[in-house]
């Protein structure tokens, strides 16, 4: 199996997530971490045998008057590019984000699928 990662950052981004991706007879599944990011702030796209990930992590500031005497956790906008040589099934694709871990499911196909949007439960 061939898989082609890249990651993609904007200019001034200093936060991109991390990817495990696993083979299985009949699917791809990817894993994505994402603690503190939320669904609504993530895309999923499907395109020419590219699955793109990308989104925002927000910082939350706890209050008007925060001075912070440190801060290490990185934020901002991301964009991941996993390049699949597996014809997918659009249709049955799927995406969860639950505690900060996204998990995309997508089943193999016999043909190479259209492109198309994941949704994310």
């Amino acid at each position: 199996m061939y898989f082609e990662f890249e990651s993609r950052t904007q200019r001034g981004a200093t936060w991109t997530p991390m990817i495990d991706v696993c083979e299985r007879e009949d699917e791809i599944l990817i894993i994505v971490e994402m603690p503190g990011v939320d669904k609504s702030d993530v895309q999923l796209s499907w395109n020419h045998g590219v699955l793109t990930i990308s989104g925002q992590k927000r910082q939350h500031v706890p209050g008007k008057r925060t001075h912070y005497l440190c801060l290490e956790r990185a934020y901002g906008q991301f964009r991941r590019e996993i390049e699949i040589n597996v014809a997918i099934d659009r249709k049955a694709a799927k995406a969860e984000l639950e505690n900060g871990i996204l998990r995309i499911s997508l089943p193999k196909a016999s043909s190479k699928a259209e492109p198309n949007s994941i949704p994310i439960l």
